[in-house]
């Protein structure tokens, strides 16, 4: 099947010369100039929530198996294929399952710490070579709407998350949390739309977009 529309998300490798995307409810690599394309996963339920990990040796994304969303990673089994696109032997583990559903999986750029949604209102992240996790926002400071709306980035250093945050539909905030838990600033407050923060000039500074200057609606009823 020729597949030129219905992707529904992807990611860009670290050395910029692959992308994985999802698409059909599967994951897909392919090469960034299009000659060859790998499918990972033939599974009846959906993957969704595609990242690369931060060494780009494996490809982790969130599957909704047994009633429940986990989060898996296939990695390449041969260390002399360096792709993903042209790999002949893959290999899918689990990487984290829990009682509830887990999903959106944002790894540390140093590789060591993976940041998720549990239970869909709930932040986390978890160290991956020990296990140990530390709450970062809990369901008293989190409103679900549907699967994958949470937000969230890792500044270059590893030491902070940027949350596209809010309590209520009426508006979000940036909220800045150090990835221990110890701090938690919103750096916003302005009382309207502010999304989508990005990390630039190597951490120095974030980008985000916000309402506050355009036409809306104070009702909070449209646009």
């Amino acid at each position: 099947i020729s597949i030129n529309s219905g992707v529904q998300e992807m990611a860009i490798s670290p050395n910029g010369k692959e992308i994985a995307f999802t698409a059909r409810g599967e994951v897909f690599v392919t090469a960034v100039d299009g000659g060859l394309t790998k499918r990972l996963t033939n599974t009846p339920e959906q993957e969704r929530f595609v990242k690369f990990t931060s060494d780009g040796q494996s490809v982790v994304y969130a599957s909704e198996r047994d009633g429940k969303w986990k989060i898996f990673k296939t990695s390449k089994s041969r260390s002399e294929e360096p792709y993903f696109f042209a790999a002949t032997l893959l290999k899918e583990e689990l990487l984290l399952e829990k009682e509830g559903d887990c999903y959106l999986p944002e790894f540390s750029p140093d590789g060591n710490v993976m940041a998720y949604i549990e239970d869909r209102r709930t932040l986390k992240v978890m160290d991956l070579k020990t296990k140990q996790e530390t709450t970062l926002l809990t369901p008293e400071e989190l409103y679900h709407f549907r699967d994958g709306d949470q937000y969230f980035k890792w500044s270059p250093d590893s030491k902070w998350l940027v949350v596209s945050w809010g309590k209520s539909l009426s508006n979000r905030e940036i909220l800045l949390i150090s990835a221990d838990g110890k701090r938690k600033e919103n750096i916003t407050q302005s009382g309207y739309q502010e999304y989508v923060p990005k990390w630039v000039n190597e951490g120095k500074q974030l980008l985000f977009f916000s309402n506050r200057n355009g036409l809306k609606s104070y009702a909070t009823s449209g646009q």
